[in-house]
């Protein structure tokens, strides 16, 4: 059964909105003007910053990429805590225990939202294109640092097809419980 993407923006939409704030951020880190924002909204596409354009290729790649970042740390931070409630390693019992185990799935359920929402979209890889690799402004090795990096995205949005975002966000959840784990015991 294939769901449209629309309905998975709208089911996840608070890592909609920490994409577009994640860009917004790295635009005011790099000094980019920023014209508007829409860190949600149930048309396609479901959020954008609009900002000025730069010839930098490195504040370029640093804004097309941050979500990648923001996104995947947060979105670990925040299913941290629910982790053991939501896979059953808690014993909490009685009212409080299940006002806890409800409270974990909405957390976990948040934190994987942010982080299905971590990879960059095909929109970023076009602008990434744009002001990249067709600028002749810019220098052979900054085209050939940003390449691989937008094939990494067509190849995430064709991923996203099999639900390689949901796969990311899950697995992602649990790395860092799992890290902290093995490194306490």
């Amino acid at each position: 059964m294939i769901i449209p993407g629309i309905l998975i923006s709208i089911v996840t939409f608070p890592g909609v909105a920490v994409h577009e704030l994640a860009h917004q951020i790295f635009c005011r880190a790099s000094r980019i003007p920023v014209y508007e924002v829409k860190y949600f909204q149930v048309q396609n596409p479901c959020g954008y910053v609009l900002h000025e354009p730069t010839s930098n290729p490195w504040k370029n790649l640093l804004t097309g990429l941050g979500p990648f970042f923001v996104n995947t740390v947060l979105g670990m931070l925040v299913t941290l805590p629910a982790y053991a409630n939501v896979f059953g390693y808690s014993s909490a019992g009685g009212t409080l225990g299940m006002l806890v185990k409800l409270s974990s799935y909405i957390l976990y359920w948040l934190g994987v939202s942010i982080l299905m929402h971590a990879f960059p979209s095909t929109g970023d890889a076009k602008a990434l294109v744009g002001s990249v690799l067709k600028n002749k402004e810019v220098n052979i090795l900054a085209k050939m640092i940003t390449a691989p990096f937008i094939g990494l995205i067509y190849l995430g949005a064709l991923g996203s097809m099999f639900w390689l975002d949901l796969a990311y966000g899950v697995g992602m959840s649990m790395l860092l419980p799992k890290l902290i784990s093995i490194w306490l015991f």
